[in-house]
């Protein structure tokens, strides 16, 4: 099968199917290339979508200060600093997944949130960029023991991440129709619609790859978007992601 019809296939697959191909990807049944095109593709296209719209629609993006773009720039924010955010987040919610998955969690959730405060507390109260850059290299050794430890299931969890980027791209024809509507209702509402959409197939993807319940799966989910944006932050205030691109990143 060519690599389109196999895109295809696999794109209608995890809509129709999710946990299949969830799956699929988990044991292995799925070249690697499929959910990077998707991913691709999605960026692209979001990208376009991006230097099409007012920078200051909806309203709630106004107070940001964003400037226009050209696609060119927001593709290479997102292929960059949101591909890795997502490298960052399938490492720690991986992480967090194999901790809350054995035993109770009452104890080791306490734990977790004790370190994550107090690296948090940290970032926030610390007032110079080699402090920031100290934490932020922290933060990218534990990631890098994690990946190194979880070398293949991480990759295939990555993989998987990439893959739940077909949402967005479905999602993305009402988008640019709330834009042309100048609709800020509609817009919102795809947007919801599209991230509920996605956090329940991660919690699906919690379940097939850790055998994690819906309970310790959305702990996880919690605990390792929250650390990933701290680790995002970080490098902000370190300045290795410039302010504008920081703000950016929240609304791609």
């Amino acid at each position: 099968m060519g690599v389109f019809k196999e895109l295809l296939s696999f794109s209608k697959g995890l809509i129709a199917e999710p946990e299949l191909r969830l799956r699929e990807i988990a044991g292995g049944g799925t070249r690697a290339a499929i959910p990077i095109v998707i991913y691709i593709v999605y960026i692209l296209a979001n990208a376009l979508f991006m230097e099409i719209k007012p920078p200051d629609f909806p309203a709630e993006f106004a107070p940001l200060g964003l400037r226009e773009k050209s696609w060119i720039f927001y593709f290479s924010v997102e292929l960059w600093w949101c591909t890795i955010f997502t490298a960052a987040f399938s490492a720690l919610f991986l992480y967090f997944l194999r901790i809350f998955s054995a035993g109770k969690i009452f104890l080791k959730a306490l734990v977790c949130a004790a370190a994550v405060s107090a690296l948090t507390a940290a970032a926030f109260y610390a007032r110079s960029a080699p402090v920031f850059l100290l934490l932020s290299a922290v933060m990218l050794l534990f990631m890098a023991r994690v990946i190194r430890a979880e070398q293949k299931t991480w990759w295939r969890f990555f993989q998987a991440a990439l893959a739940l980027n077909l949402i967005g791209a479905i999602v993305l024809p009402l988008e640019f129709a709330a834009v042309y509507l100048r609709s800020e209702n509609l817009f919102i509402v795809a947007v919801l619609a599209a991230g509920l959409w996605i956090l329940l197939l991660l919690i699906k993807m919690a379940g097939i790859f850790t055998g994690a319940g819906i309970p310790k799966a959305v702990i996880s989910l919690g605990a390792g978007l929250c650390s990933a944006l701290l680790f995002i932050f970080l490098l902000c205030r370190a300045g290795v992601i410039s302010p504008e691109i920081y703000e950016l990143m929240f609304t791609l």
